[in-house]
């Protein structure tokens, strides 16, 4: 920057403020930390306060630079398009932010920027404060550290395990799964206090909270209850047998030897009492603790006659549950959700789902009754489902729809047992296996299994088609995609049927679609709730939806019905905002990838032209005119990829493309909130 732009952009923004000029404004902070003030096109004027102090830089080294170097490169571009986009609709943003000093060290600042105003209603100048907040950050975490864990050991202590058990116990009731709090007490303990000091007894202590996490799987918890007192939090099980593979390393963790640093070598035994939720009456954390305790204590005294050092306790239920007796009674009901192809426009599957109807005539759902399940009768439930969909498939054949039909099985019921079920099922039923489709969780242990590729290839032998169901809610699988026989990846419906209150989460659903398109996979993405995100989906192409938006579950009689009247009319794509939304997003994404690879092939004189892209008229479509807000930002947006794709390697033009889709993005949701607004207050008028 040349010292009579500097001193020009200067001149501008005093207009802006009167006779006040950057300088005047930077002395008037009173606020502890420093700042600077830019121009509208983000170059350093002026630094104030402690800037110096802070960073490392002196005001020549940062006068006429882009504050792009105080970067930590720890926040990724949604991180700084959100910052822009308040300064957009706010004229101000404040929050932490994670920056970079001159030596490269990373500091925590809490940061606050203004957009001043100038006469004709444009930006004149950024005005930036920020104090370094890392050692009063650092002090807040180390007391929540000391509230929340043992601070001999370092596990949780007492009050973030009540807290643990809690959510543990949801967990299980939603995924169906057994868990355990297990009381753990160490034997003759005190003598090593006695003998050795309690300095060494802290030792053991130190040791033993080391051993046991590394013994427990990643989904349980150690944590010191207190004293010479441990508890252990298993989740995921789903029989007894699991127990029995981890309780025997937990014993031999703790009956190991341990040196004392005063050379001494001793041993400990343990002591444990076991209680299971949801098979006891416990319905409470602190229940589940008592009846761990409780167990513990008949534990130790028994300890002369035991066979194992842990005592399950609790009074189990011996009396079936009211979802078992249902089953018993032939209450089950198979309902289907129709799965939509948007390139045929056709209905071509359907998602076969259980449902219990009870003695009042009220239809149960799977989150009413799973956990009141054991696995057998889950996998039971399976087969049965199955049966009855490939008999109704039958009778939709003879009424002229041919579709293919998915189906969920729990991971525990893979086994060799499973496959010769399946193959009677389907041989008994007459129906091509290639249009069955089985599901298995992500999230399922199963996956993690060395016997998990062979039954795969099993079942695959037989025709049926595998899907991986509720993909993005685990990580451990997407690793083994590659490896794993599947033919379908059904995208967890949480991430999409809250779309429009989490637009950031499209960025998923694009990556899972190119994923899919690169591993040659069908996508099925579940969760289409509402018009505007059917919209989305059909405009950004995702080949096959389900979801309340197409049809909710139907029992087999509606479902003819829904299928002899049902017509989908493809109209004009994008039909909302919110589709505008999504195909604008994959098409600056394509765009970026044209320029990083090869930017010749790009049409340099039509790409600055928002007039000739055709977003132009999809806005004019949707009744906004070219004196519109979102038009205009349209142009700008252009203006800005003009600029970037003449100068690729331009780091500054670069951003200014990136923030001027941000800015356009997020008016596009604006927009988009307030017709939903407007609609929603002209039906409760009607109303």
């Amino acid at each position: 920057m040349s010292v009579d732009t500097q001193q020009t952009n200067q001149n501008n923004t005093t207009k802006a403020y009167g006779e006040e000029s950057p300088g005047n404004l930077a002395t008037g902070f009173k606020l502890p930390g420093g700042g600077f003030i830019t121009d509208a096109h983000h170059h350093i004027l002026s630094v104030h306060g402690a800037f110096e102090a802070i960073t490392g830089y002196t005001a020549a080294e940062a006068i006429g630079k882009n504050p792009s170097f105080l970067k930590s490169g720890r926040h990724g571009i949604i991180f700084y398009q959100q910052i822009w986009a308040n300064l957009l609709h706010n004229g101000y943003w404040e929050g932490e932010i994670d920056n970079r000093r001159k030596d490269g060290e990373i500091y925590l600042a809490w940061g606050q920027i203004s957009a001043v105003p100038n006469e004709e209603g444009g930006v004149a100048c950024y005005v930036v404060h920020f104090s370094d907040i890392s050692d009063d950050k650092k002090e807040k975490e180390d007391l929540q550290y000391l509230a929340l864990y043992d601070h001999l050991t370092g596990l949780p202590n007492r009050r973030l395990l009540e807290s643990r058990i809690e959510l543990a116990m949801a967990r299980a009731e939603r995924h169906n799964k057994l868990f355990a709090v297990c009381m753990l007490d160490l034997d003759s303990f005190k003598p090593i206090n006695d003998t050795y000091g309690h300095d060494a007894g802290d030792e053991v202590l130190v040791t033993l909270g080391q051993r046991l996490p590394q013994v427990l799987r990643k989904t349980d918890i150690a944590a010191r209850f207190g004293g010479d007192e441990f508890v252990l939090l298993i989740e995921d099980i789903s029989s007894m047998n699991d127990l029995a593979t981890i309780f025997p390393k937990v014993e031999e963790s703790i009956g190991a030897p341990i040196t004392l640093s005063n050379g001494a070598t001793i041993q400990v035994g343990a002591s444990m009492g076991v209680c299971i939720y949801p098979f006891g009456e416990e319905e409470t954390g602190d229940q589940l603790l008592r009846c761990a305790d409780q167990a513990l204590y008949e534990n130790k005294g028994n300890r002369a006659e035991r066979t194992s050092f842990w005592t399950i306790g609790g009074k189990q239920k011996t009396q079936r549950t009211h979802a078992q007796c249902l089953l018993d009674e032939g209450a089950l009901e198979v309902w289907y959700q129709p799965i939509l192809d948007t390139r045929t426009h056709q209905i071509v599957g359907m998602e076969a789902l259980a449902r219990l109807r009870n003695e009042e005539g009220h239809i149960l759902y799977p989150g009413d009754f799973l956990s009141q399940l054991t696995i057998d009768d889950a996998t039971n439930l399976s087969r049965r489902v199955l049966k009855q969909a490939l008999d109704d498939l039958v009778k939709l054949d003879a009424l002229g729809w041919s579709l293919w039909v998915s189906f969920n099985v729990p991971a525990e019921s893979f086994c060799g047992e499973c496959v010769s079920c399946l193959q009677g099922v389907i041989e008994a039923s007459g129906i091509d296996p290639a249009r069955i489709t089985l599901e298995i969780l992500e999230s399922s242990d199963f996956l993690e299994k060395n016997t998990a590729l062979s039954v795969l290839h099993e079942i695959k032998a037989l025709g049926i088609r595998l899907a991986l169901d509720d993909v993005g809610s685990a990580y451990a699988s997407l690793l083994r995609l590659k490896d794993l026989p599947i033919d379908e990846i059904k995208l967890d419906q949480g991430f999409v049927r809250t779309l429009e209150g989490r637009p950031r989460d499209m960025h998923f659903v694009r990556t899972i679609q190119d994923l899919a398109t690169e591993l040659q996979l069908d996508l099925v993405v579940e969760g289409v709730e509402t018009a505007d995100i059917l919209d989305a989906m059909i405009t950004i192409k995702v080949p096959y939806l389900q979801g309340y938006a197409i049809s909710r579950p139907l029992p087999l009689a509606q479902l003819q019905q829904f299928l002899s009247s049902y017509r989908f009319d493809m109209g004009t794509r994008p039909a909302s905002l919110f589709g505008f939304y999504a195909s604008q997003m994959a098409s600056h994404t394509a765009t970026k990838r044209m320029l990083l690879i090869n930017s010749s092939q790009m049409n340099h004189s039509s790409l600055p032209d928002g007039r000739q892209c055709r977003g132009h008229s999809v806005l004019h479509r949707l009744g906004y005119g070219d004196d519109s807000h979102l038009v205009r930002l349209h142009s700008a947006y252009h203006h800005a990829l003009g600029a970037a794709v003449h100068d690729v390697g331009n780091h500054d033009a670069w951003q200014a493309m990136e923030w001027a889709q941000a800015v356009f993005a997020q008016a596009i949701l604006k927009a988009h909130q307030q017709e939903k607004m407007a609609t929603e207050d002209i039906v409760a008028v009607k109303v």
